[in-house]
């Protein structure tokens, strides 16, 4: 009863933050287990930073909603979404020219497919948001 009655009382937007956290914790693990290839040999700290960033910042919203920090939220995993396609750009143009015989592989798709999901979802979350400061004026501390 103690879970249903939790439930109960969240808006739409809570539930896009969930999968927001969830989308970003699996593009964060994706990019760190198929990150590194012969295009990019090294793991960007920029990428992961930003990952780590968003998925702390989402797990905040889920405690605590304020719909300015959401939408910093997406705003990072936005960041995180695009520099990941910008320091994967040797693979992307290699895959564009078909020089050799590189193929597009799953676990890119599935990285990409991730960080924009995880994006989308902290938008929408955002948007669905209602709560903002004025919800934590009282009367008393606003004069009237």
């Amino acid at each position: 009863m103690i879970i249903k009655d939790f439930f109960r009382g969240k808006r739409v937007g809570y539930y896009f933050m969930a999968g927001a956290l969830v989308f970003g914790i699996v593009a964060l693990i994706l990019y760190q287990q198929t990150g590194a290839t012969e295009f990019t040999p090294v793991l960007d700290n920029t990428v992961t930073a930003s990952y780590i960033i968003f998925i702390v910042l989402a797990a905040a919203m889920l405690v605590y909603e304020l719909r300015i920090v959401k939408f910093i939220t997406q705003a990072v995993g936005l960041y995180a979404f695009l520099m990941y396609i910008v320091f994967e750009v040797n693979y992307i143009t290699n895959l564009l020219v078909a020089i050799d015989p590189t193929e597009l592989t799953a676990s890119f798709v599935l990285t990409i497919v991730f960080g924009a999901l995880a994006w989308i979802c902290a938008l929408v979350s955002a948007i669905m948001t209602k709560t903002g400061l004025t919800k934590f004026i009282t009367k008393g501390e606003s004069g009237q």
